[in-house]
């Protein structure tokens, strides 16, 4: 009989070359962050879904409902999120998912999780470019605890290396996903990968008031200020982004056919009565 399989979303890194929360970000046009496709996906597969955060560190925006469970402070990496995990439910099985993997699809997972069998404890894909396992969308079942234990004792954290070193069931990506493991650690990745760009945008006034925040980054499309503008009008229905706005690109005003690169900070202004 197979244990209890759980869901693990690694969020718990701190982004640094992303320079924003890659959980947080938003990518493609179905408006969702990082964090919420990933948990749409786990949800099906797996029996509930964890949340793997580092100390003190919040949830991001669509996945505050979710468990938390807190790294273990004495190991660094994503071993940490995954031996806290196991603290937790030492009994059940994880399906560790990193929050930087937009191309994992349903089918990737549900292939993971058909693969489970008795006698292995770690279900991995082979990557398609080195053919090593991706162990940040795998399987660890009960009996891994014991082997990340013991690596993690002699300070060998790297789950990747581990997965090398074991016995690992390794997979081979479904044609149609040979996508599905390429992460996205900074703004060219996902220029590169998608097409698309890491936008910072500032809000102000009534439109702050609107959105909720005065600042976020999203992942877009377009490839001028104008069209970004018909993007977020669409998408958010905002009644403040019809009719007169005026468009800053970097601090300067833009103007509707002004390119876009990724990186840029754009904020849009309504018109304001007295000046």
């Amino acid at each position: 009989m197979k244990s209890p399989l759980f869901g693990l979303l690694l969020a718990g890194g701190r982004s640094t070359r992303m320079g924003r929360d890659k959980a947080s970000l938003v990518i493609g046009a179905d408006g969702l962050n990082q964090g919420q496709r990933a948990v749409q996906g786990l949800l099906p597969v797996c029996q509930k879904v964890f949340l793997s955060l580092r100390d003190a560190q919040t949830a991001p925006e669509g996945c505050e409902h979710l468990e938390i469970v807190r790294d273990n402070p004495s190991i660094s990496g994503p071993l940490a999120g995954i031996l806290a995990a196991f603290e937790r439910e030492p009994d059940a099985a994880w399906l560790v998912m990193a929050c930087d993997l937009p191309f994992v699809t349903p089918d990737v997972l549900a292939q993971l999780v058909h693969a489970r069998s008795d006698g292995t404890d770690f279900i991995a894909y082979a990557s398609a470019t080195d053919g090593l396992p991706e162990p940040l969308c795998a399987i660890y079942e009960p009996g891994s605890r014991a082997v990340l234990k013991r690596h993690a004792d002699r300070n060998h954290l790297c789950p990747r290396h581990i997965m090398v070193e074991e016995h690992v069931t390794l997979l081979e990506l479904p044609p149609s996903c040979r996508r599905a493991l390429e992460n996205m650690n900074t703004p060219e990745d996902i220029a590169v990968a998608t097409g698309e760009k890491q936008i910072h945008i500032g809000w102000f006034g009534a439109l702050a008031e609107e959105r909720g925040c005065r600042e976020e980054t999203v992942v877009s499309s377009a490839p001028s200020a104008g069209a970004f503008l018909e993007e977020l009008a669409s998408h958010l229905k905002f009644s403040g982004l019809r009719g007169h706005v005026r468009i800053a690109v970097n601090d300067e005003f833009a103007q509707p056919d002004h390119p876009l690169r990724t990186g840029d900070k754009v904020v849009f202004l309504r018109p304001f009565s007295g000046g």
